[in-house]
């Protein structure tokens, strides 16, 4: 596997951990993990493109390497910030755009707000947040999201981090969760993944306030003008037997490019899952698209 280069970038209050790959005077593509992940979950995926790209995947803050934002800093917008600024840190004037969930999503607020810096934009099992979904479904009055939110952030303060006595207890309990990962998937997740803790034992990297967007990040209109702001080439990835659904003809006839793949068999981590069937269709993608940035 191709040796990643680690470094860090402060653009903004907040220090961020972004590891790469490859020849920097190649296509830049940036790999956006998911919620409660981290940067190196991308090791495999990156190694292959790394051989025909510049590969930079960023720790988003509170995951990771990166800095833990304070407890009302974990907002979409704050996230979109920090890809932003790490896209003009290493000077890059547009990239191909990688997310897997909560990282496509930030991937496609990106687009959309800044289509000149997207060249194109691949998401997996993104388009509609949990909190969206919801919203979507049954309209609930500002106020009562508002007060089950503050709730919520109460009851997570006063919970502490999950601890380990060791890391075997860890991988254990990860590969419980997702069985459908191989054992060294799940090894190499657990070893990027945690921290050893204070008080002895280990616990995940990522702040535990990370989950739990604001009421105002629930909008249901605000996604939708988002994905008919997204002008750049998009490929959608879902796998059929993933919790969250693909997204409808509602959702989809709104944005100007897309097209929709569904990977028989995969789950909510498919890029894990099945490797080389989403490289089969990521790759031919990034070489069609790779410096073709678009515009509004």
């Amino acid at each position: 596997m191709m040796r990643p280069a680690s470094r860090f970038v402060q653009p903004g209050e907040l220090r961020l951990h972004v590891t790469t790959w490859g020849d920097e005077a190649a296509p830049p593509v940036l790999l956006v993990h998911g919620l409660w992940d981290h940067n190196r979950s991308w090791d495999w995926i990156a190694a292959r493109l790394a051989q025909t790209h510049f590969v930079i995947a960023p720790d988003l803050r509170g995951h990771g390497d990166s800095q833990w934002a304070s407890p009302d800093g974990y907002t979409l917008g704050a996230h979109v910030l920090d890809l932003a600024d790490v896209i003009a840190a290493m000077e890059l004037e547009q990239v191909v755009l990688v997310g897997h969930s909560l990282g496509g999503a930030l991937g496609l607020r990106l687009a959309a707000a800044f289509p000149e810096r997207i060249a194109a934009m691949v998401g997996i099992e993104c388009v509609t947040l949990p909190i969206q979904r919801d919203e979507m479904a049954a309209h609930r009055p500002y106020p009562l999201r508002l007060r089950d939110w503050i709730e919520r952030r109460r009851n997570k303060r006063a919970t502490e981090p999950t601890r380990f006595a060791n890391a075997d207890e860890a991988r254990q309990r990860l590969a419980r969760n997702h069985p459908e990962l191989d054992a060294e998937t799940v090894k190499r997740l657990a070893i990027y993944g945690l921290r050893e803790a204070p008080d002895g034992g280990y616990a995940w990297k990522f702040d535990p306030l990370v989950r739990g967007r604001p009421p105002e990040d629930q909008r249901a209109d605000d996604l939708r003008d988002v994905l008919a702001a997204t002008a750049c080439p998009t490929l959608l990835v879902y796998g059929d037997s993933a919790k969250r659904p693909a997204p409808g003809p509602d959702l989809l006839g709104l944005m100007r490019d897309v097209r929709l793949e569904i990977m028989p068999g995969g789950s909510h981590l498919l890029h894990h899952q099945m490797r080389d069937a989403f490289c089969d269709l990521l790759i031919p993608f990034l070489k069609q698209h790779s410096g073709k940035a678009c515009h509004a």
